[in-house]
């Protein structure tokens, strides 16, 4: 897939956008049947800030804790520990009516559309349901709402009265990005949502995300194992590791100069041939360890040829790089 980076980002105050989004410390330990007080440790106390109508992306290997963050910012699981507010409301601790008028604030892009939409409901049905849960508007109106966004999102009236089965993979998720945007949402939390879509369609439904998001004012959180996709679609990028954020940076600045040493092995694994950092040496080896037995000390240094007894027996703190650079790493001023 070849995107074209995009050089424009969204306005902001000063240089900076104010925050939207603050995760504090945020926790989330799974406990595992059978195996008395050991825990599964998803996502080990991760602190972020989304600012307003900014772009996130957030990437790592398959396992490393990003669709947790996705189901912890939607509340569709609760937090073990920790703090997260959005605008200014503490959404870890909402429960009731309070919670269910937050999730229209809220919306999740899933990453398979083919099993966000029941296949027994058409389109219109399916994309109405949200509003009717809500109580948004008269039937007609809620008829007329949907007509209007599947127009918004690329496809013809037709597709009111379709199956998910009659449409092809790019169309369907279309349908459920334009169902999330109904509800007229404040924050999109996108969780690989091309990762199912051919390389054609990839770039169409980025392209979609990017124009709704000039149009309704979006902060978005983009998750992804892509770094082609953070690259073309995000303001900052966040990069985790075994449940922890090791490297957060800008966009160009990460890309230029990263600092964690599993920044640049994704980098370089990722963008063989867009970047200089495609020496052996760079590319990353061996598995990621299982977040029930996490190592000691800095959490990479099972991987990291630049390891040192310092690494295994103590976890490095954030240092700061530059403005807003941030990396957790005891040797990034050696590394070059």
């Amino acid at each position: 897939m070849q995107l074209a980076v995009r050089t424009q980002t969204s306005p902001s105050v000063d240089g900076k956008k104010p925050p939207y989004v603050i995760a504090k410390d945020l926790v989330k330990y799974y406990p595992v049947p059978g195996l008395g007080h050991r825990t599964v440790k998803s996502v080990d106390g991760v602190s972020l800030t989304i600012g307003e109508g900014e772009v996130l992306g957030l990437v790592g290997e398959s396992g490393c804790g990003k669709s947790t963050i996705a189901r912890l910012m939607t509340r569709l699981t609760h937090a073990t520990n920790g703090e997260l507010t959005i605008g200014e409301h503490d959404i870890l601790h909402m429960e009731g009516e309070a919670l269910r008028r937050m999730r229209r604030v809220v919306q999740l892009i899933f990453q398979d559309p083919y099993s966000a939409l029941d296949p027994r409901m058409r389109i219109g049905q399916s994309m109405e349901t949200p509003l009717e849960q809500h109580r948004i508007g008269t039937r007609d109106e809620r008829n007329a709402l949907v007509y209007q966004m599947l127009e918004e999102v690329g496809l013809d009236a037709s597709f009111y009265d379709r199956y998910p089965s009659q449409c092809s993979g790019g169309q369907l998720q279309r349908v459920v990005i334009g169902r999330a945007l109904l509800l007229k949402p404040s924050f999109l939390v996108c969780d690989e949502p091309t990762s199912a879509l051919d390389a054609s369609m990839r770039t169409q439904i980025l392209n979609l995300l990017m124009d709704l998001k000039r149009r309704h004012g979006l902060t978005i959180l983009m998750i992804s194992h892509d770094l082609r996709v953070v690259r073309y679609l995000c303001d900052r990028i966040a990069v985790m590791y075994l449940g922890r954020i090791v490297e957060i940076a800008d966009r160009d600045e990460l890309f230029r100069a990263p600092k964690h040493p599993y920044t640049k092995a994704l980098i370089a694994s990722s963008m063989l041939d867009e970047t200089g950092l495609h020496a052996p040496e760079m590319l990353l080896d061996g598995d990621l360890p299982s977040p029930l037995n996490p190592p000691d000390g800095c959490k990479f240094h099972t991987r990291c040829k630049y390891a040192t007894e310092r690494c295994s027996a103590s976890e490095p703190e954030f240092s700061t790089v530059a403005d807003e650079h941030l990396v957790r790493c005891h040797h990034w001023r050696d590394l070059g």
